[in-house]
């Protein structure tokens, strides 16, 4: 899907799928099977050879599209192993429901650690969503850095763990990913801040949610891409120079 031009905050986006369950009768699991689907498929579409994934799940919605993910890949006959962080028991509603539906299907979850990464040709960073506040510290710090140092390219599912949703800052620790699926909605904290060296290549899908979802949301920028400017900017002689207009 094109990206849109539209870009909102963390809040705004949680809002927003808040509405579409609420209002518009859009279940959790529903969005959540489709955002672990949507992630899937940009996984085949960048690295169509990969079969030996490490999918790290932290203990929230995030978590749940992995295991989403996790599920799907096994379905598909790749050899996707789970690294879970946090405690089992944390997990609730959606989350917890779609890892019982991967385990139903024959899955296993390990607990993380840096030396279960090492067979791993992709691993999918599933361990933070938006809500992300405060600096990475303790393990999930440590989780970080070692999917860093992994030399396998790494998808990020909604946003890079450690990336602030709404500035792009690094909260102690980022993930660099090779590619990041985001869903319903953009945030602004793809595109700035440290975030241009940190998504890796964004791929975006509303999860089939209504546009009337977005009525009442009043984005908080919009994205300038190279075909809005071109009309704006006009166009310049092959042989000018960059003094010809003006100076800073």
């Amino acid at each position: 899907m094109k990206l849109p031009v539209h870009l909102y905050t963390g809040a705004q986006v949680r809002e927003l799928d808040r509405i579409a369950m609420e209002d518009h009768g859009l279940a959790g699991g529903v969005l959540m099977e489709r955002a672990g689907a949507a992630a899937f498929l940009a996984l085949r579409l960048c690295w169509p050879r990969a079969r030996r994934m490490a999918v790290i799940c932290g203990p929230g919605n995030n978590g749940g599209d992995g295991y989403v993910l996790a599920r799907l890949a096994r379905e598909a006959g790749l050899e996707p192993r789970v690294l879970a962080l946090g405690e089992r028991d944390r997990l609730r509603g959606d989350a917890r429901a779609a890892r019982e539906r991967y385990e139903e299907a024959g899955g296993t979850a390990g607990a993380f650690s840096p030396e279960a990464l090492a067979p791993a040709e992709l691993i999918v960073d599933a361990l933070f969503g938006t809500g992300l506040e405060r600096p990475v510290t303790g393990p999930w710090r440590e989780a970080i850095e070692a999917v860093n140092r992994h030399p396998a390219p790494v998808l990020a599912v909604d946003i890079p763990s450690g990336l602030h949703a709404d500035t792009g800052a690094v909260l102690g620790a980022a993930v660099q990913a090779g590619a990041t699926v985001s869903f319903i909605g953009l945030k602004l904290g793809l595109f700035t801040g440290a975030a241009p060296d940190r998504v890796g290549r964004l791929f975006f899908d509303d999860l089939d949610v209504p546009a009337r979802v977005y009525a009442g949301a009043t984005p908080a920028a919009e994205r300038l891409d190279a075909g809005g400017l071109a009309g704006v900017l006009g166009r310049r002689p092959r042989g000018s120079h960059k003094g010809h207009y003006g100076h800073v």
